[in-house]
């Protein structure tokens, strides 16, 4: 790591350290104002939680942000903001309460905030902080991965420097890149329009409002931002296989941020709650499954996008599983030094090749083997040619210290991987 790449990487630190402090400071003033998290029943309890995790936050990135300004003691660890940004996020609570994680829990409890019109000035504090949260979470994540964090425990989230220039897994990470903004860009659009259309009802809203349609579903509108800065990574990951921009070419952060949206818990369509552990992606095609069973609803452009992206986001996970191993694994050898392939001759020729390998057959029926044909040498360098392939009748232009064929007396060229010589004009082995 050069001195110029941990400046970088201090300067995403201090951004994403700094964003996650304003959003603490917001989000606990904000439920203050907003919530009376001091009276009795069920917001004391998960509002003292949400300020917990807010205050938690807080703490971890004013060190942060202090330690990267020190100079006897020196911090540059994106670590613990990291795991206190994906607690606060993705952990999920779902399997004690009905609420799937602390994030959705505080965006819930908007949504009914909403539904009474009782907002004020420590609501905006409140959702300003989350999207702060979220903003810091994708900072960190690109800080951790760019970091290459995981090389130390023996898992290089780039691959090898020799297979990091293999076109072949360049090509499936800009394709799968390409694939995912798509497919999260559909998913978005998807969740914008309406996903079906109802001949008694055909005032349907989007998943993007709440219910009736009366106000924007904040859990639906930051689960899209989750989207958008998968498509924000997917165009860096694409941007740096093209060498337009330095950054990591692994699909790693891909993966990562695509793992955590497919497996935790979090945003759930209004009026079809599993009541389980279950991810955004599944209880969307749940959503869209139950609406099959009403023969009064049927799917508009919307809807089919919506299924479309989702079932691309998935494909996407799989290419890039190949090209992370492709990377870590393939090999892929310069083009001058792979073997030609041999070409099915005809018969074989029945005279003699040339004058100037006379005794031939003599010395294929000689009981002892030509004594200079033998295994390659320690030093690795190509056996001797037989002495019957004689390098005194190269033909015109041959190099003299080169064996020639003797079928056309032109020079041969040793192939290391099969270890025999090889003719380029017969197209043959020899």
């Amino acid at each position: 790591m050069t001195p110029n790449d941990e400046n970088e990487f201090k300067k995403l630190l201090i951004i994403g350290s700094l964003i996650g402090l304003l959003g603490a400071i917001a989000l606990i003033l904000g439920m203050i104002l907003q919530f009376n998290v001091f009276v009795s029943g069920e917001i004391n309890v998960f509002g003292f939680v949400v300020i917990a995790f807010a205050f938690g936050i807080f703490i971890i990135c004013l060190l942060t942000l202090l330690g990267t300004f020190s100079v006897g003691f020196s911090v540059n660890d994106e670590r613990p903001g990291l795991l206190a940004l994906v607690l606060f996020i993705f952990a999920p609570t779902i399997v004690l309460t009905e609420f799937s994680t602390p994030l959705y829990y505080l965006l819930e409890l908007g949504n009914k905030e909403l539904d009474l019109g009782g907002i004020g000035f420590g609501f905006y504090l409140v959702y300003i902080g989350a999207g702060l949260f979220l903003l810091s979470f994708i900072f960190h994540v690109w800080t951790f991965l760019w970091k290459n964090r995981l090389s130390n425990t023996g898992l290089n989230l780039g691959g090898s420097s020799e297979n990091e220039e293999i076109g072949f897994v360049k090509i499936l990470r800009i394709t799968n890149s390409i694939l995912i903004i798509a497919a999260s860009a559909g998913i978005i659009l998807g969740m914008i329009l309406p996903a079906y259309a109802s001949a008694t009802n055909p005032d349907i809203a989007g998943l993007l409002m709440y219910e009736d349609g009366s106000h924007l579903d904040l859990e639906a509108l930051f689960f899209m931002a989750i989207l958008f800065s998968i498509v924000v990574t997917a165009i860096i990951v694409m941007l740096s296989n093209f060498g337009v921009v330095k950054s990591t070419r692994s699909e790693i952060p891909l993966l990562i941020l695509l793992g955590v949206t497919f497996l935790v818990p979090g945003y759930i369509p209004k009026a079809n709650p599993l009541g389980v552990w279950s991810s955004p992606f599944f209880e969307v095609l749940v959503f869209m499954r139950e609406l099959t069973y009403n023969s009064d609803f049927s799917f508009t452009f919307g809807g089919w996008i919506l299924i479309i992206g989702v079932i691309g986001l998935l494909i996407s996970v799989f290419i890039a599983i190949i090209s992370f191993f492709f990377s870590m694994s393939a090999t892929a050898a310069p083009k001058g030094d792979r073997p030609a392939k041999v070409k099915k001759r005809g018969k074989m020729p029945t005279g003699p090749p040339s004058a100037d390998v006379g005794g031939l057959a003599s010395q294929l029926a000689s009981s002892d083997p030509p004594s200079a044909a033998g295994p390659p040498s320690a030093l690795g360098q190509p056996p001797s040619p037989p002495s019957f392939l004689a390098s005194s009748s190269a033909a015109p232009g041959a190099e003299p210290d080169k064996p020639t064929c003797p079928f056309c007396g032109k020079s041969l060229r040793f192939i290391d991987e099969y270890q025999r010589w090889y003719c380029d004009s017969c197209s043959q082995y020899v």
